[in-house]
């Protein structure tokens, strides 16, 4: 075989590709090996279209498909996806002429599947080890994935159900700046910059064993340090996300209490907890119980995390704050208002505005608990006839890991794990997960939702905003976080030592 040319840059307008010649190549083989055939007819050599020239794997292997010398051609990620939707008319391909029948280029979709998986091989590609380290963050749920620079190592990790794994990885020192370019080049971002932060998003598609595909987004957030750019890869998987109000484990009380809270003509409705305990997957749920035709429905959102049919979603930018678009959606004439977060009294106080005006208003607060969210909405509103007349509830959570199911069985935990909970009932039987195939050896698979909720008391004397504010914890009904997942403990849904790790237990004044 010939030596090929190490590759030269070149605008897509210099080719004219065929749309026959492009199907040589399998759409799959093109989007696994970041590869398209740009030839016209039978030039010789090929001139071949690739996201990473270096890639002597790829080549070799298009080499050997089309039987016959190619000449490498440096695309952008825009490029490629141009010309492999104007070959198999794919759907991500935009409508519209470009140009000899191209249809504008649009941003290309990461091919991903489930029987790619971490390799050693030597000379990867950083292509193939992106490809290769997102696909099994996806098949193994990964909610993240973390790539760490250090001064003589780089570390691959993936947050599954909440927890961090170390991943034997082959991104080295040697290569982790190319594996980060990549990464750039996926979401958009300036190759260039190494001295700010940057956040992009990449699209994927991703394959299952039983042939069926479906859309994956990530957002890609790069951080530079003293030995080289972090990155922190979001994996929002919308087969992942419990759009259900049922299945975010409340219980039969709190899941009735809140289903009719959801349905109030106007008033406004609190979730609160720290960062992953599951808000968003909350507020999600609950306007998908509500959606319907008869209501408009409209969010802010920072950033987007998933489409919801029929709801009109806004993104939170640099020229529209949660305030901005708050504030203007009023004039929209909605029936229901979601708030992603209020960080700031101009927002609490157009949120309450709102509630008090008859809309209904859905909004997550950084608070630990209930009593605490009450005292953060307090100071960041001192409009206590707004508080009053505004506030229908607050619904606090945390997540916690499920046991396996497989490889669940009966055990003991030690005195002092069970003298830091709420007393067990006597006939209880705890469980846990041994480790197995089907939980990768950990015991724990996915993760249910542990609530408390307050039900804000139009009563004078229970509102929490009149006169001096009372503790919530003794308000008629109220139910702890604690004991509701001591309650999972019982069930065998979770451990001891998971609610310990996750759940705060005191139910003292907060």
């Amino acid at each position: 075989m010939s030596t090929l040319s190490h590759g030269e840059f070149s605008d897509l307008t210099r080719y004219q590709p065929n749309g026959e010649t492009v199907r040589k190549l399998s759409e799959k083989f093109c989007r696994e090996h970041q590869v398209v055939l740009l030839g016209a007819g039978k030039e010789d050599p090929m001139p071949l279209g690739m996201l990473d020239v270096s890639d002597d794997q790829a080549s070799f292997a298009v080499q050997t498909r089309i039987n016959q010398k190619i000449r490498r051609i440096q695309l952008n990620a825009c490029e490629l996806d141009a010309v492999l939707g104007y070959g198999f008319g794919l759907s991500t391909a935009a409508q519209g002429d470009g140009g000899e029948g191209m249809p504008a280029v649009r941003k290309r979709l990461l091919a991903l599947s489930h029987d790619q998986a971490i390799v050693f091989d030597r000379d990867q590609s950083a292509v193939r080890i992106v490809q290769n380290a997102l696909s099994e963050a996806v098949r193994r749920r990964a909610s993240d994935v973390h790539i760490e620079i250090y001064d003589n190592d780089a570390d691959l990790r993936f947050r599954i159900d909440g927890v961090l794994h170390q991943i034997p990885t082959p991104i080295s020192l040697a290569n982790a700046k190319r594996v980060v370019s990549h990464l750039k080049i996926l979401a958009d971002m300036d190759v260039a910059e190494s001295r700010r932060d940057q956040d992009g998003r990449i699209g994927a598609v991703y394959e299952d064993e039983d042939g069926s595909t479906r859309r994956i987004d990530m957002r890609l957030s790069v951080l530079p340090g003293p030995h080289g750019s972090d990155a922190v890869i979001r994996i929002l998987d919308g087969q992942r996300i419990n759009m259900s109000l049922e299945e975010l484990g409340l219980n039969d009380t709190t899941y009735d209490e809140f289903s009719s809270m959801i349905r109030q003509p106007g008033g406004l409705i609190v979730v609160t907890g720290p960062t992953a305990s599951g808000k968003t997957t909350t507020l999600y749920a609950a306007i998908n119980e509500i959606n319907s035709d008869t209501n408009k429905i409209l969010t802010v959102e920072d950033p987007i995390e998933y489409a919801i049919p029929r709801v009109n979603q806004k993104q939170v930018s640099s020229w529209m704050s949660f305030a901005d678009y708050s504030r203007a959606f009023m004039r929209q004439n909605p029936d229901v208002l979601m708030i992603g977060e209020v960080r700031d009294e101009e927002t609490a106080e157009i949120a309450l505005r709102a509630a008090q005006m008859g809309h209904l208003v859905l909004t997550t607060l950084h608070a630990k608990d209930v009593q605490a969210a009450l005292k953060r909405l307090r100071v960041l509103c001192d409009d206590r006839f707004l508080l009053r007349a505004g506030v229908l509830g607050v619904l606090s959570q945390r997540l916690v890991r499920k046991v396996c199911l497989e490889c669940a069985t009966p055990y003991e935990p030690s005195e002092s794990l069970l003298a830091a909970l709420p007393p067990l009932p006597g006939s209880a039987v705890c469980v846990h997960g041994t480790g197995c195939d089907a939980c990768d050896g950990v015991g724990y698979h996915g993760q249910t939702g542990v609530f408390e909720l307050l039900t804000v008391s139009r009563d004078r004397a229970a509102n929490p905003w009149h006169g001096v504010e009372v503790d919530v914890r003794a308000a008629a009904g109220f139910r702890p976080m604690c004991e509701h997942a001591v309650q999972k403990i019982v069930e065998g849904i979770t451990t001891v030592e998971e609610v310990l790790r996750n759940v705060p237990i005191s139910t003292g004044p907060s």
